[in-house]
């Protein structure tokens, strides 16, 4: 019995022995594991303990920004490194906050910083190359992307950010060979296989995107970005292909009205006039077939990630998130009708009509035959006459 007892009356003073550092590992086990409000209650014990614990409130700052919290990460972030500015990573973990948030601006801001305490960091070189593509700076977001790929030649990854850059800049040769690049050293990336066969599309060239996303298809059936640019180039393959309609025989010439006569004068008599010579007539000339439209180059990885960041927040059920990450992905790529339709979407489950209404319009004005789109669209018109009923 005592043996019992003893070991019963230990138990609450040893959970109280746990220190502010165990709490900031175990939220890091949480972190690591993808607990991340598991994570967010543990650092939150060891910043309650120790309010000076800057590993606790960065901890918390990146559990805050797995659960897509960014506003408070960037909190917490500001805390740790106000307790302790030496570190890089709050800087760029704050600086990827402040991305997701549409803050182009201070997330290059924190990059800056974080780089300057670790200049051969690559993801904080890859983030701000991004940043720099979001806000136009290119040859900046370039120069961030090929340093990255000379810190890490294999990583598929950098090589596929590197070839968005070239793509943005109109020299799509070399961002095909920086795509490729990507695919030899991981043929099973999808998203390689995807923004590829998206750049191959924009320029025209529809078999070569057909084979690129019908194989992104195959590695991920249910990537619905895919089907739909997959769609898009099979219908402009097999438009290119139709035989051209035979052109109609001209019009003969019609008799012009009778010019009415000109009274004559006293003085002066009219001058003879040369008789018309027959019309010559014309041979056919068949119609000039219209140039394709010229689709905006934008940043396609970019807006790739974003619009898949997006749908999968939509899924969970946070639709202001999605609504902001289908944001970001409209500004990578304006012409990226699939991001239009998911923010639609979005805007639809948060019942605001009015803009669900104008992306699905947007949607279908840049692909008219996206059956989903105009379900949807239907669908918000219905809504939104039943809300002014």
């Amino acid at each position: 019995m005592s043996g019992g007892w003893l070991i019963f009356c230990c138990l609450p003073a040893m959970a109280q022995q746990l220190t502010s550092t165990d709490y900031v590992t175990r939220g890091a086990q949480h972190l690591m594991a993808g607990q991340a409000q598991l994570a967010v209650d543990e650092y939150s014990q060891g910043i309650r303990l120790r309010l000076d614990n800057a590993e606790a409130w960065a901890g918390r700052g990146r559990a805050y920004s797995q659960l897509s919290r960014y506003s408070a990460a960037v909190d917490d972030f500001d805390q740790a490194i106000r307790l302790d500015p030496a570190p890089a990573s709050p800087y760029i973990e704050r600086g990827y906050a402040y991305g997701r948030m549409g803050e182009f601006a201070l997330a290059i801001r924190d990059y800056d910083h974080g780089l300057e305490r670790a200049p051969n960091d690559v993801r904080a070189l890859s983030l701000r190359g991004t940043a720099y593509s979001m806000t136009g700076q290119q040859e900046k977001a370039l120069a961030d992307r090929i340093r990255a790929v000379e810190l890490s030649p294999n990583s598929a990854e950098a090589y596929v950010a590197l070839a968005s850059s070239f793509h943005v800049m109109g020299r799509h040769e070399e961002g095909f060979v920086d795509q490729a690049k990507a695919i030899e050293l991981q043929p099973d990336y999808e998203l390689a296989w995807v923004v590829r066969g998206a750049d191959y599309l924009a320029l025209g060239r529809h078999s070569e995107a057909i084979r690129d996303l019908t194989r992104a298809l195959a590695l991920k059936p249910e990537d619905h970005e895919a089907a739909s640019l997959l769609a898009r180039a099979q219908a402009a393959e097999a438009l290119a292909r139709k035989p051209a309609e035979p052109a109609k025989p001209a019009e003969p010439p019609k008799p012009e009205a009778p010019q009415p006569p000109v009274p004559e004068t006293a003085a002066v008599a009219p001058p003879p006039v040369a008789p018309t010579p027959p019309a010559v007539p014309q041979l056919p000339i068949a119609p000039t077939p219209p140039k394709p439209p010229v689709q905006p180059q934008g940043d396609s990885t970019a807006a790739a990630l974003h619009n898949r960041r997006g749908r999968e927040l939509s899924s969970q059920g946070h639709y202001r998130e999605a609504i902001e990450e289908l944001s970001l992905a409209i500004a990578a790529d304006p012409s990226f009708a699939l991001a239009y339709n998911a923010r639609g979407f979005a805007y639809y489950m948060v019942r605001d009509y009015p803009r669900a209404l104008a992306d699905f319009d947007r949607a279908i004005e840049l692909n008219p035959g996206y059956k989903n789109a105009l379900d949807n669209r239907e669908a918000a018109r219905r809504a939104a006459g039943s809300k002014e009923r």
